[in-house]
């Protein structure tokens, strides 16, 4: 899982590739496990000792991009059960670059007062109900719900787990509402959107976090004028990822750290 992450980096990097292909693609890295996990038909084509191969992903609607890669989604849910919250806030800080503030001291837990709740879905509307719950809520929920379609280790699925004596197993809902109105009714559709009108916040924060790793320190307000000047010669040679590396270490926040 770590491998394609790693691969599909090192391809835009080699490539001056655009950072549009991190929010969607239509290919991507996989060996023949991999495959298996992702039901590619390279599965049926791929040995274990071809190692990485470059696949399309032209006609598959389940993957594309970090947010349909394994890793990612493995890292935000806990191996046994996904949380929208938790897959949420991961969008929000490492895709929009937006860090949520932490829960006030006063609000519940999630499992509180949902008392015929079938599924996560369900309970977080129910947990949402309190005006101090929503506030926060109302930015991250939508995020995780697109990404319900995918398992603790990222494998596609309609329905979740079929709880023990308890009927049919729960259908997964992937559609959502964001606060500034845009709705999406599956994960392609959630792509689109945040590619459609996010591109500029990801590029933003992608820089952001590059300049953060690069001088070890976190940015402050007045390091933001700089980055606005990097977002702009960015996006002039077409968002390449190797544009905005080149840019991060030439940049007088770096050369003066």
């Amino acid at each position: 899982m770590r491998q394609e992450a790693h691969q599909f980096f090192r391809h835009l990097l080699d490539r001056n590739g655009p950072v549009t292909d991190f929010l969607d693609a239509d290919y991507t890295f996989v060996d023949k496990t991999l495959a298996r996990l992702y039901r590619l038909p390279a599965r049926n084509t791929l040995r274990l000792a071809d190692g990485f191969r470059r696949v399309s992903l032209a006609e598959n609607q389940q993957r594309g991009g970090l947010l349909g890669m394994a890793g990612v989604l493995t890292v935000s849910a806990n191996g046994v059960e996904t949380s929208p919250v938790t897959r949420g806030v991961w969008v929000l800080e490492n895709i929009l670059g937006i860090t949520p503030p932490p829960p006030p001291d006063e609000v519940p837990e999630i499992d509180a007062d949902v008392s015929g709740a079938t599924t996560i879905r369900e309970k977080l509307a129910r947990h949402s109900t309190d005006k101090t719950c929503h506030v926060c809520h109302r930015n991250i929920d939508p995020l995780g719900h697109a990404l319900e379609s995918f398992d603790p280790i990222g494998r596609w699925r309609v329905n979740y787990a079929k709880p023990r004596g308890k009927g049919a197993a729960p259908k997964v809902d992937p559609t959502g509402k964001l606060p500034s109105g845009e709705t999406f009714k599956d994960f392609a559709s959630f792509k689109k959107v945040i590619l459609d009108s996010r591109l500029d916040l990801f590029t933003r924060g992608l820089i952001s976090k590059l300049l953060t790793y690069t001088t070890g320190r976190h940015m402050e307000w007045s390091d933001h004028y700089e980055i606005d000047d990097i977002l702009g010669r960015v996006k002039a040679n077409n968002y390449g990822l190797r544009t905005i590396v080149t840019e991060v270490l030439t940049s007088e926040v770096f050369r003066s750290r």
